[in-house]
């Protein structure tokens, strides 16, 4: 069976180390006990701002009063996620624009991908996109596998 979506994109080593262990709870299941879809937007969330966090975007943001708005998230379900075992998240800077940067995740139980998801982040200032500025510009790059080794 082929994938839809390049060898790459579900390697862990194409992602930002160390990535995100975040537990499974009972309360994340649906009624099928799978990993509900609303609680692996959480995760992906999570695993964003841990990123985020890590690479100082939340200083230059609060630096500068400007901060990123989420325009777009899509999540591709590939398997079935489960409770009990962890679900490890990646995160990358696919693409930096002008004024956004489109990131790309993956999460992975056991070793298999199960989910995908990418996330488009517009710059914004008082309300309206704007350029990235030099010192976002360097701290985005951050996110950049390439950048990070």
């Amino acid at each position: 069976m082929t994938s839809r979506w390049a060898a790459e994109r579900l390697d862990p080593s194409s992602y930002l180390e160390p990535g995100l262990d975040l537990p499974v709870f009972y309360g994340d299941l649906d009624t099928q006990g799978h990993l509900n879809n609303v609680a692996f937007g959480r995760f992906f969330e999570q695993a964003r701002y841990t990123a985020h966090r890590a690479v100082g975007m939340a200083e230059i943001s609060a630096a500068e009063s400007s901060f990123f708005m989420v325009a777009r998230v899509s999540v591709d379900y590939l398997r079935e996620g489960r409770f009990g075992t962890p679900l490890h998240v990646r995160t990358r800077a696919a693409r930096i624009g002008t004024a956004s940067v489109v990131e790309e995740q993956a999460a992975w139980q056991d070793g298999e991908c199960v989910a995908l998801a990418e996330v488009v982040m517009v710059y914004t200032h008082a309300g309206a996109s704007t350029p990235l500025t030099p010192r976002m510009l360097e701290v985005v790059q951050r996110l950049q596998p390439t950048a990070a080794t």
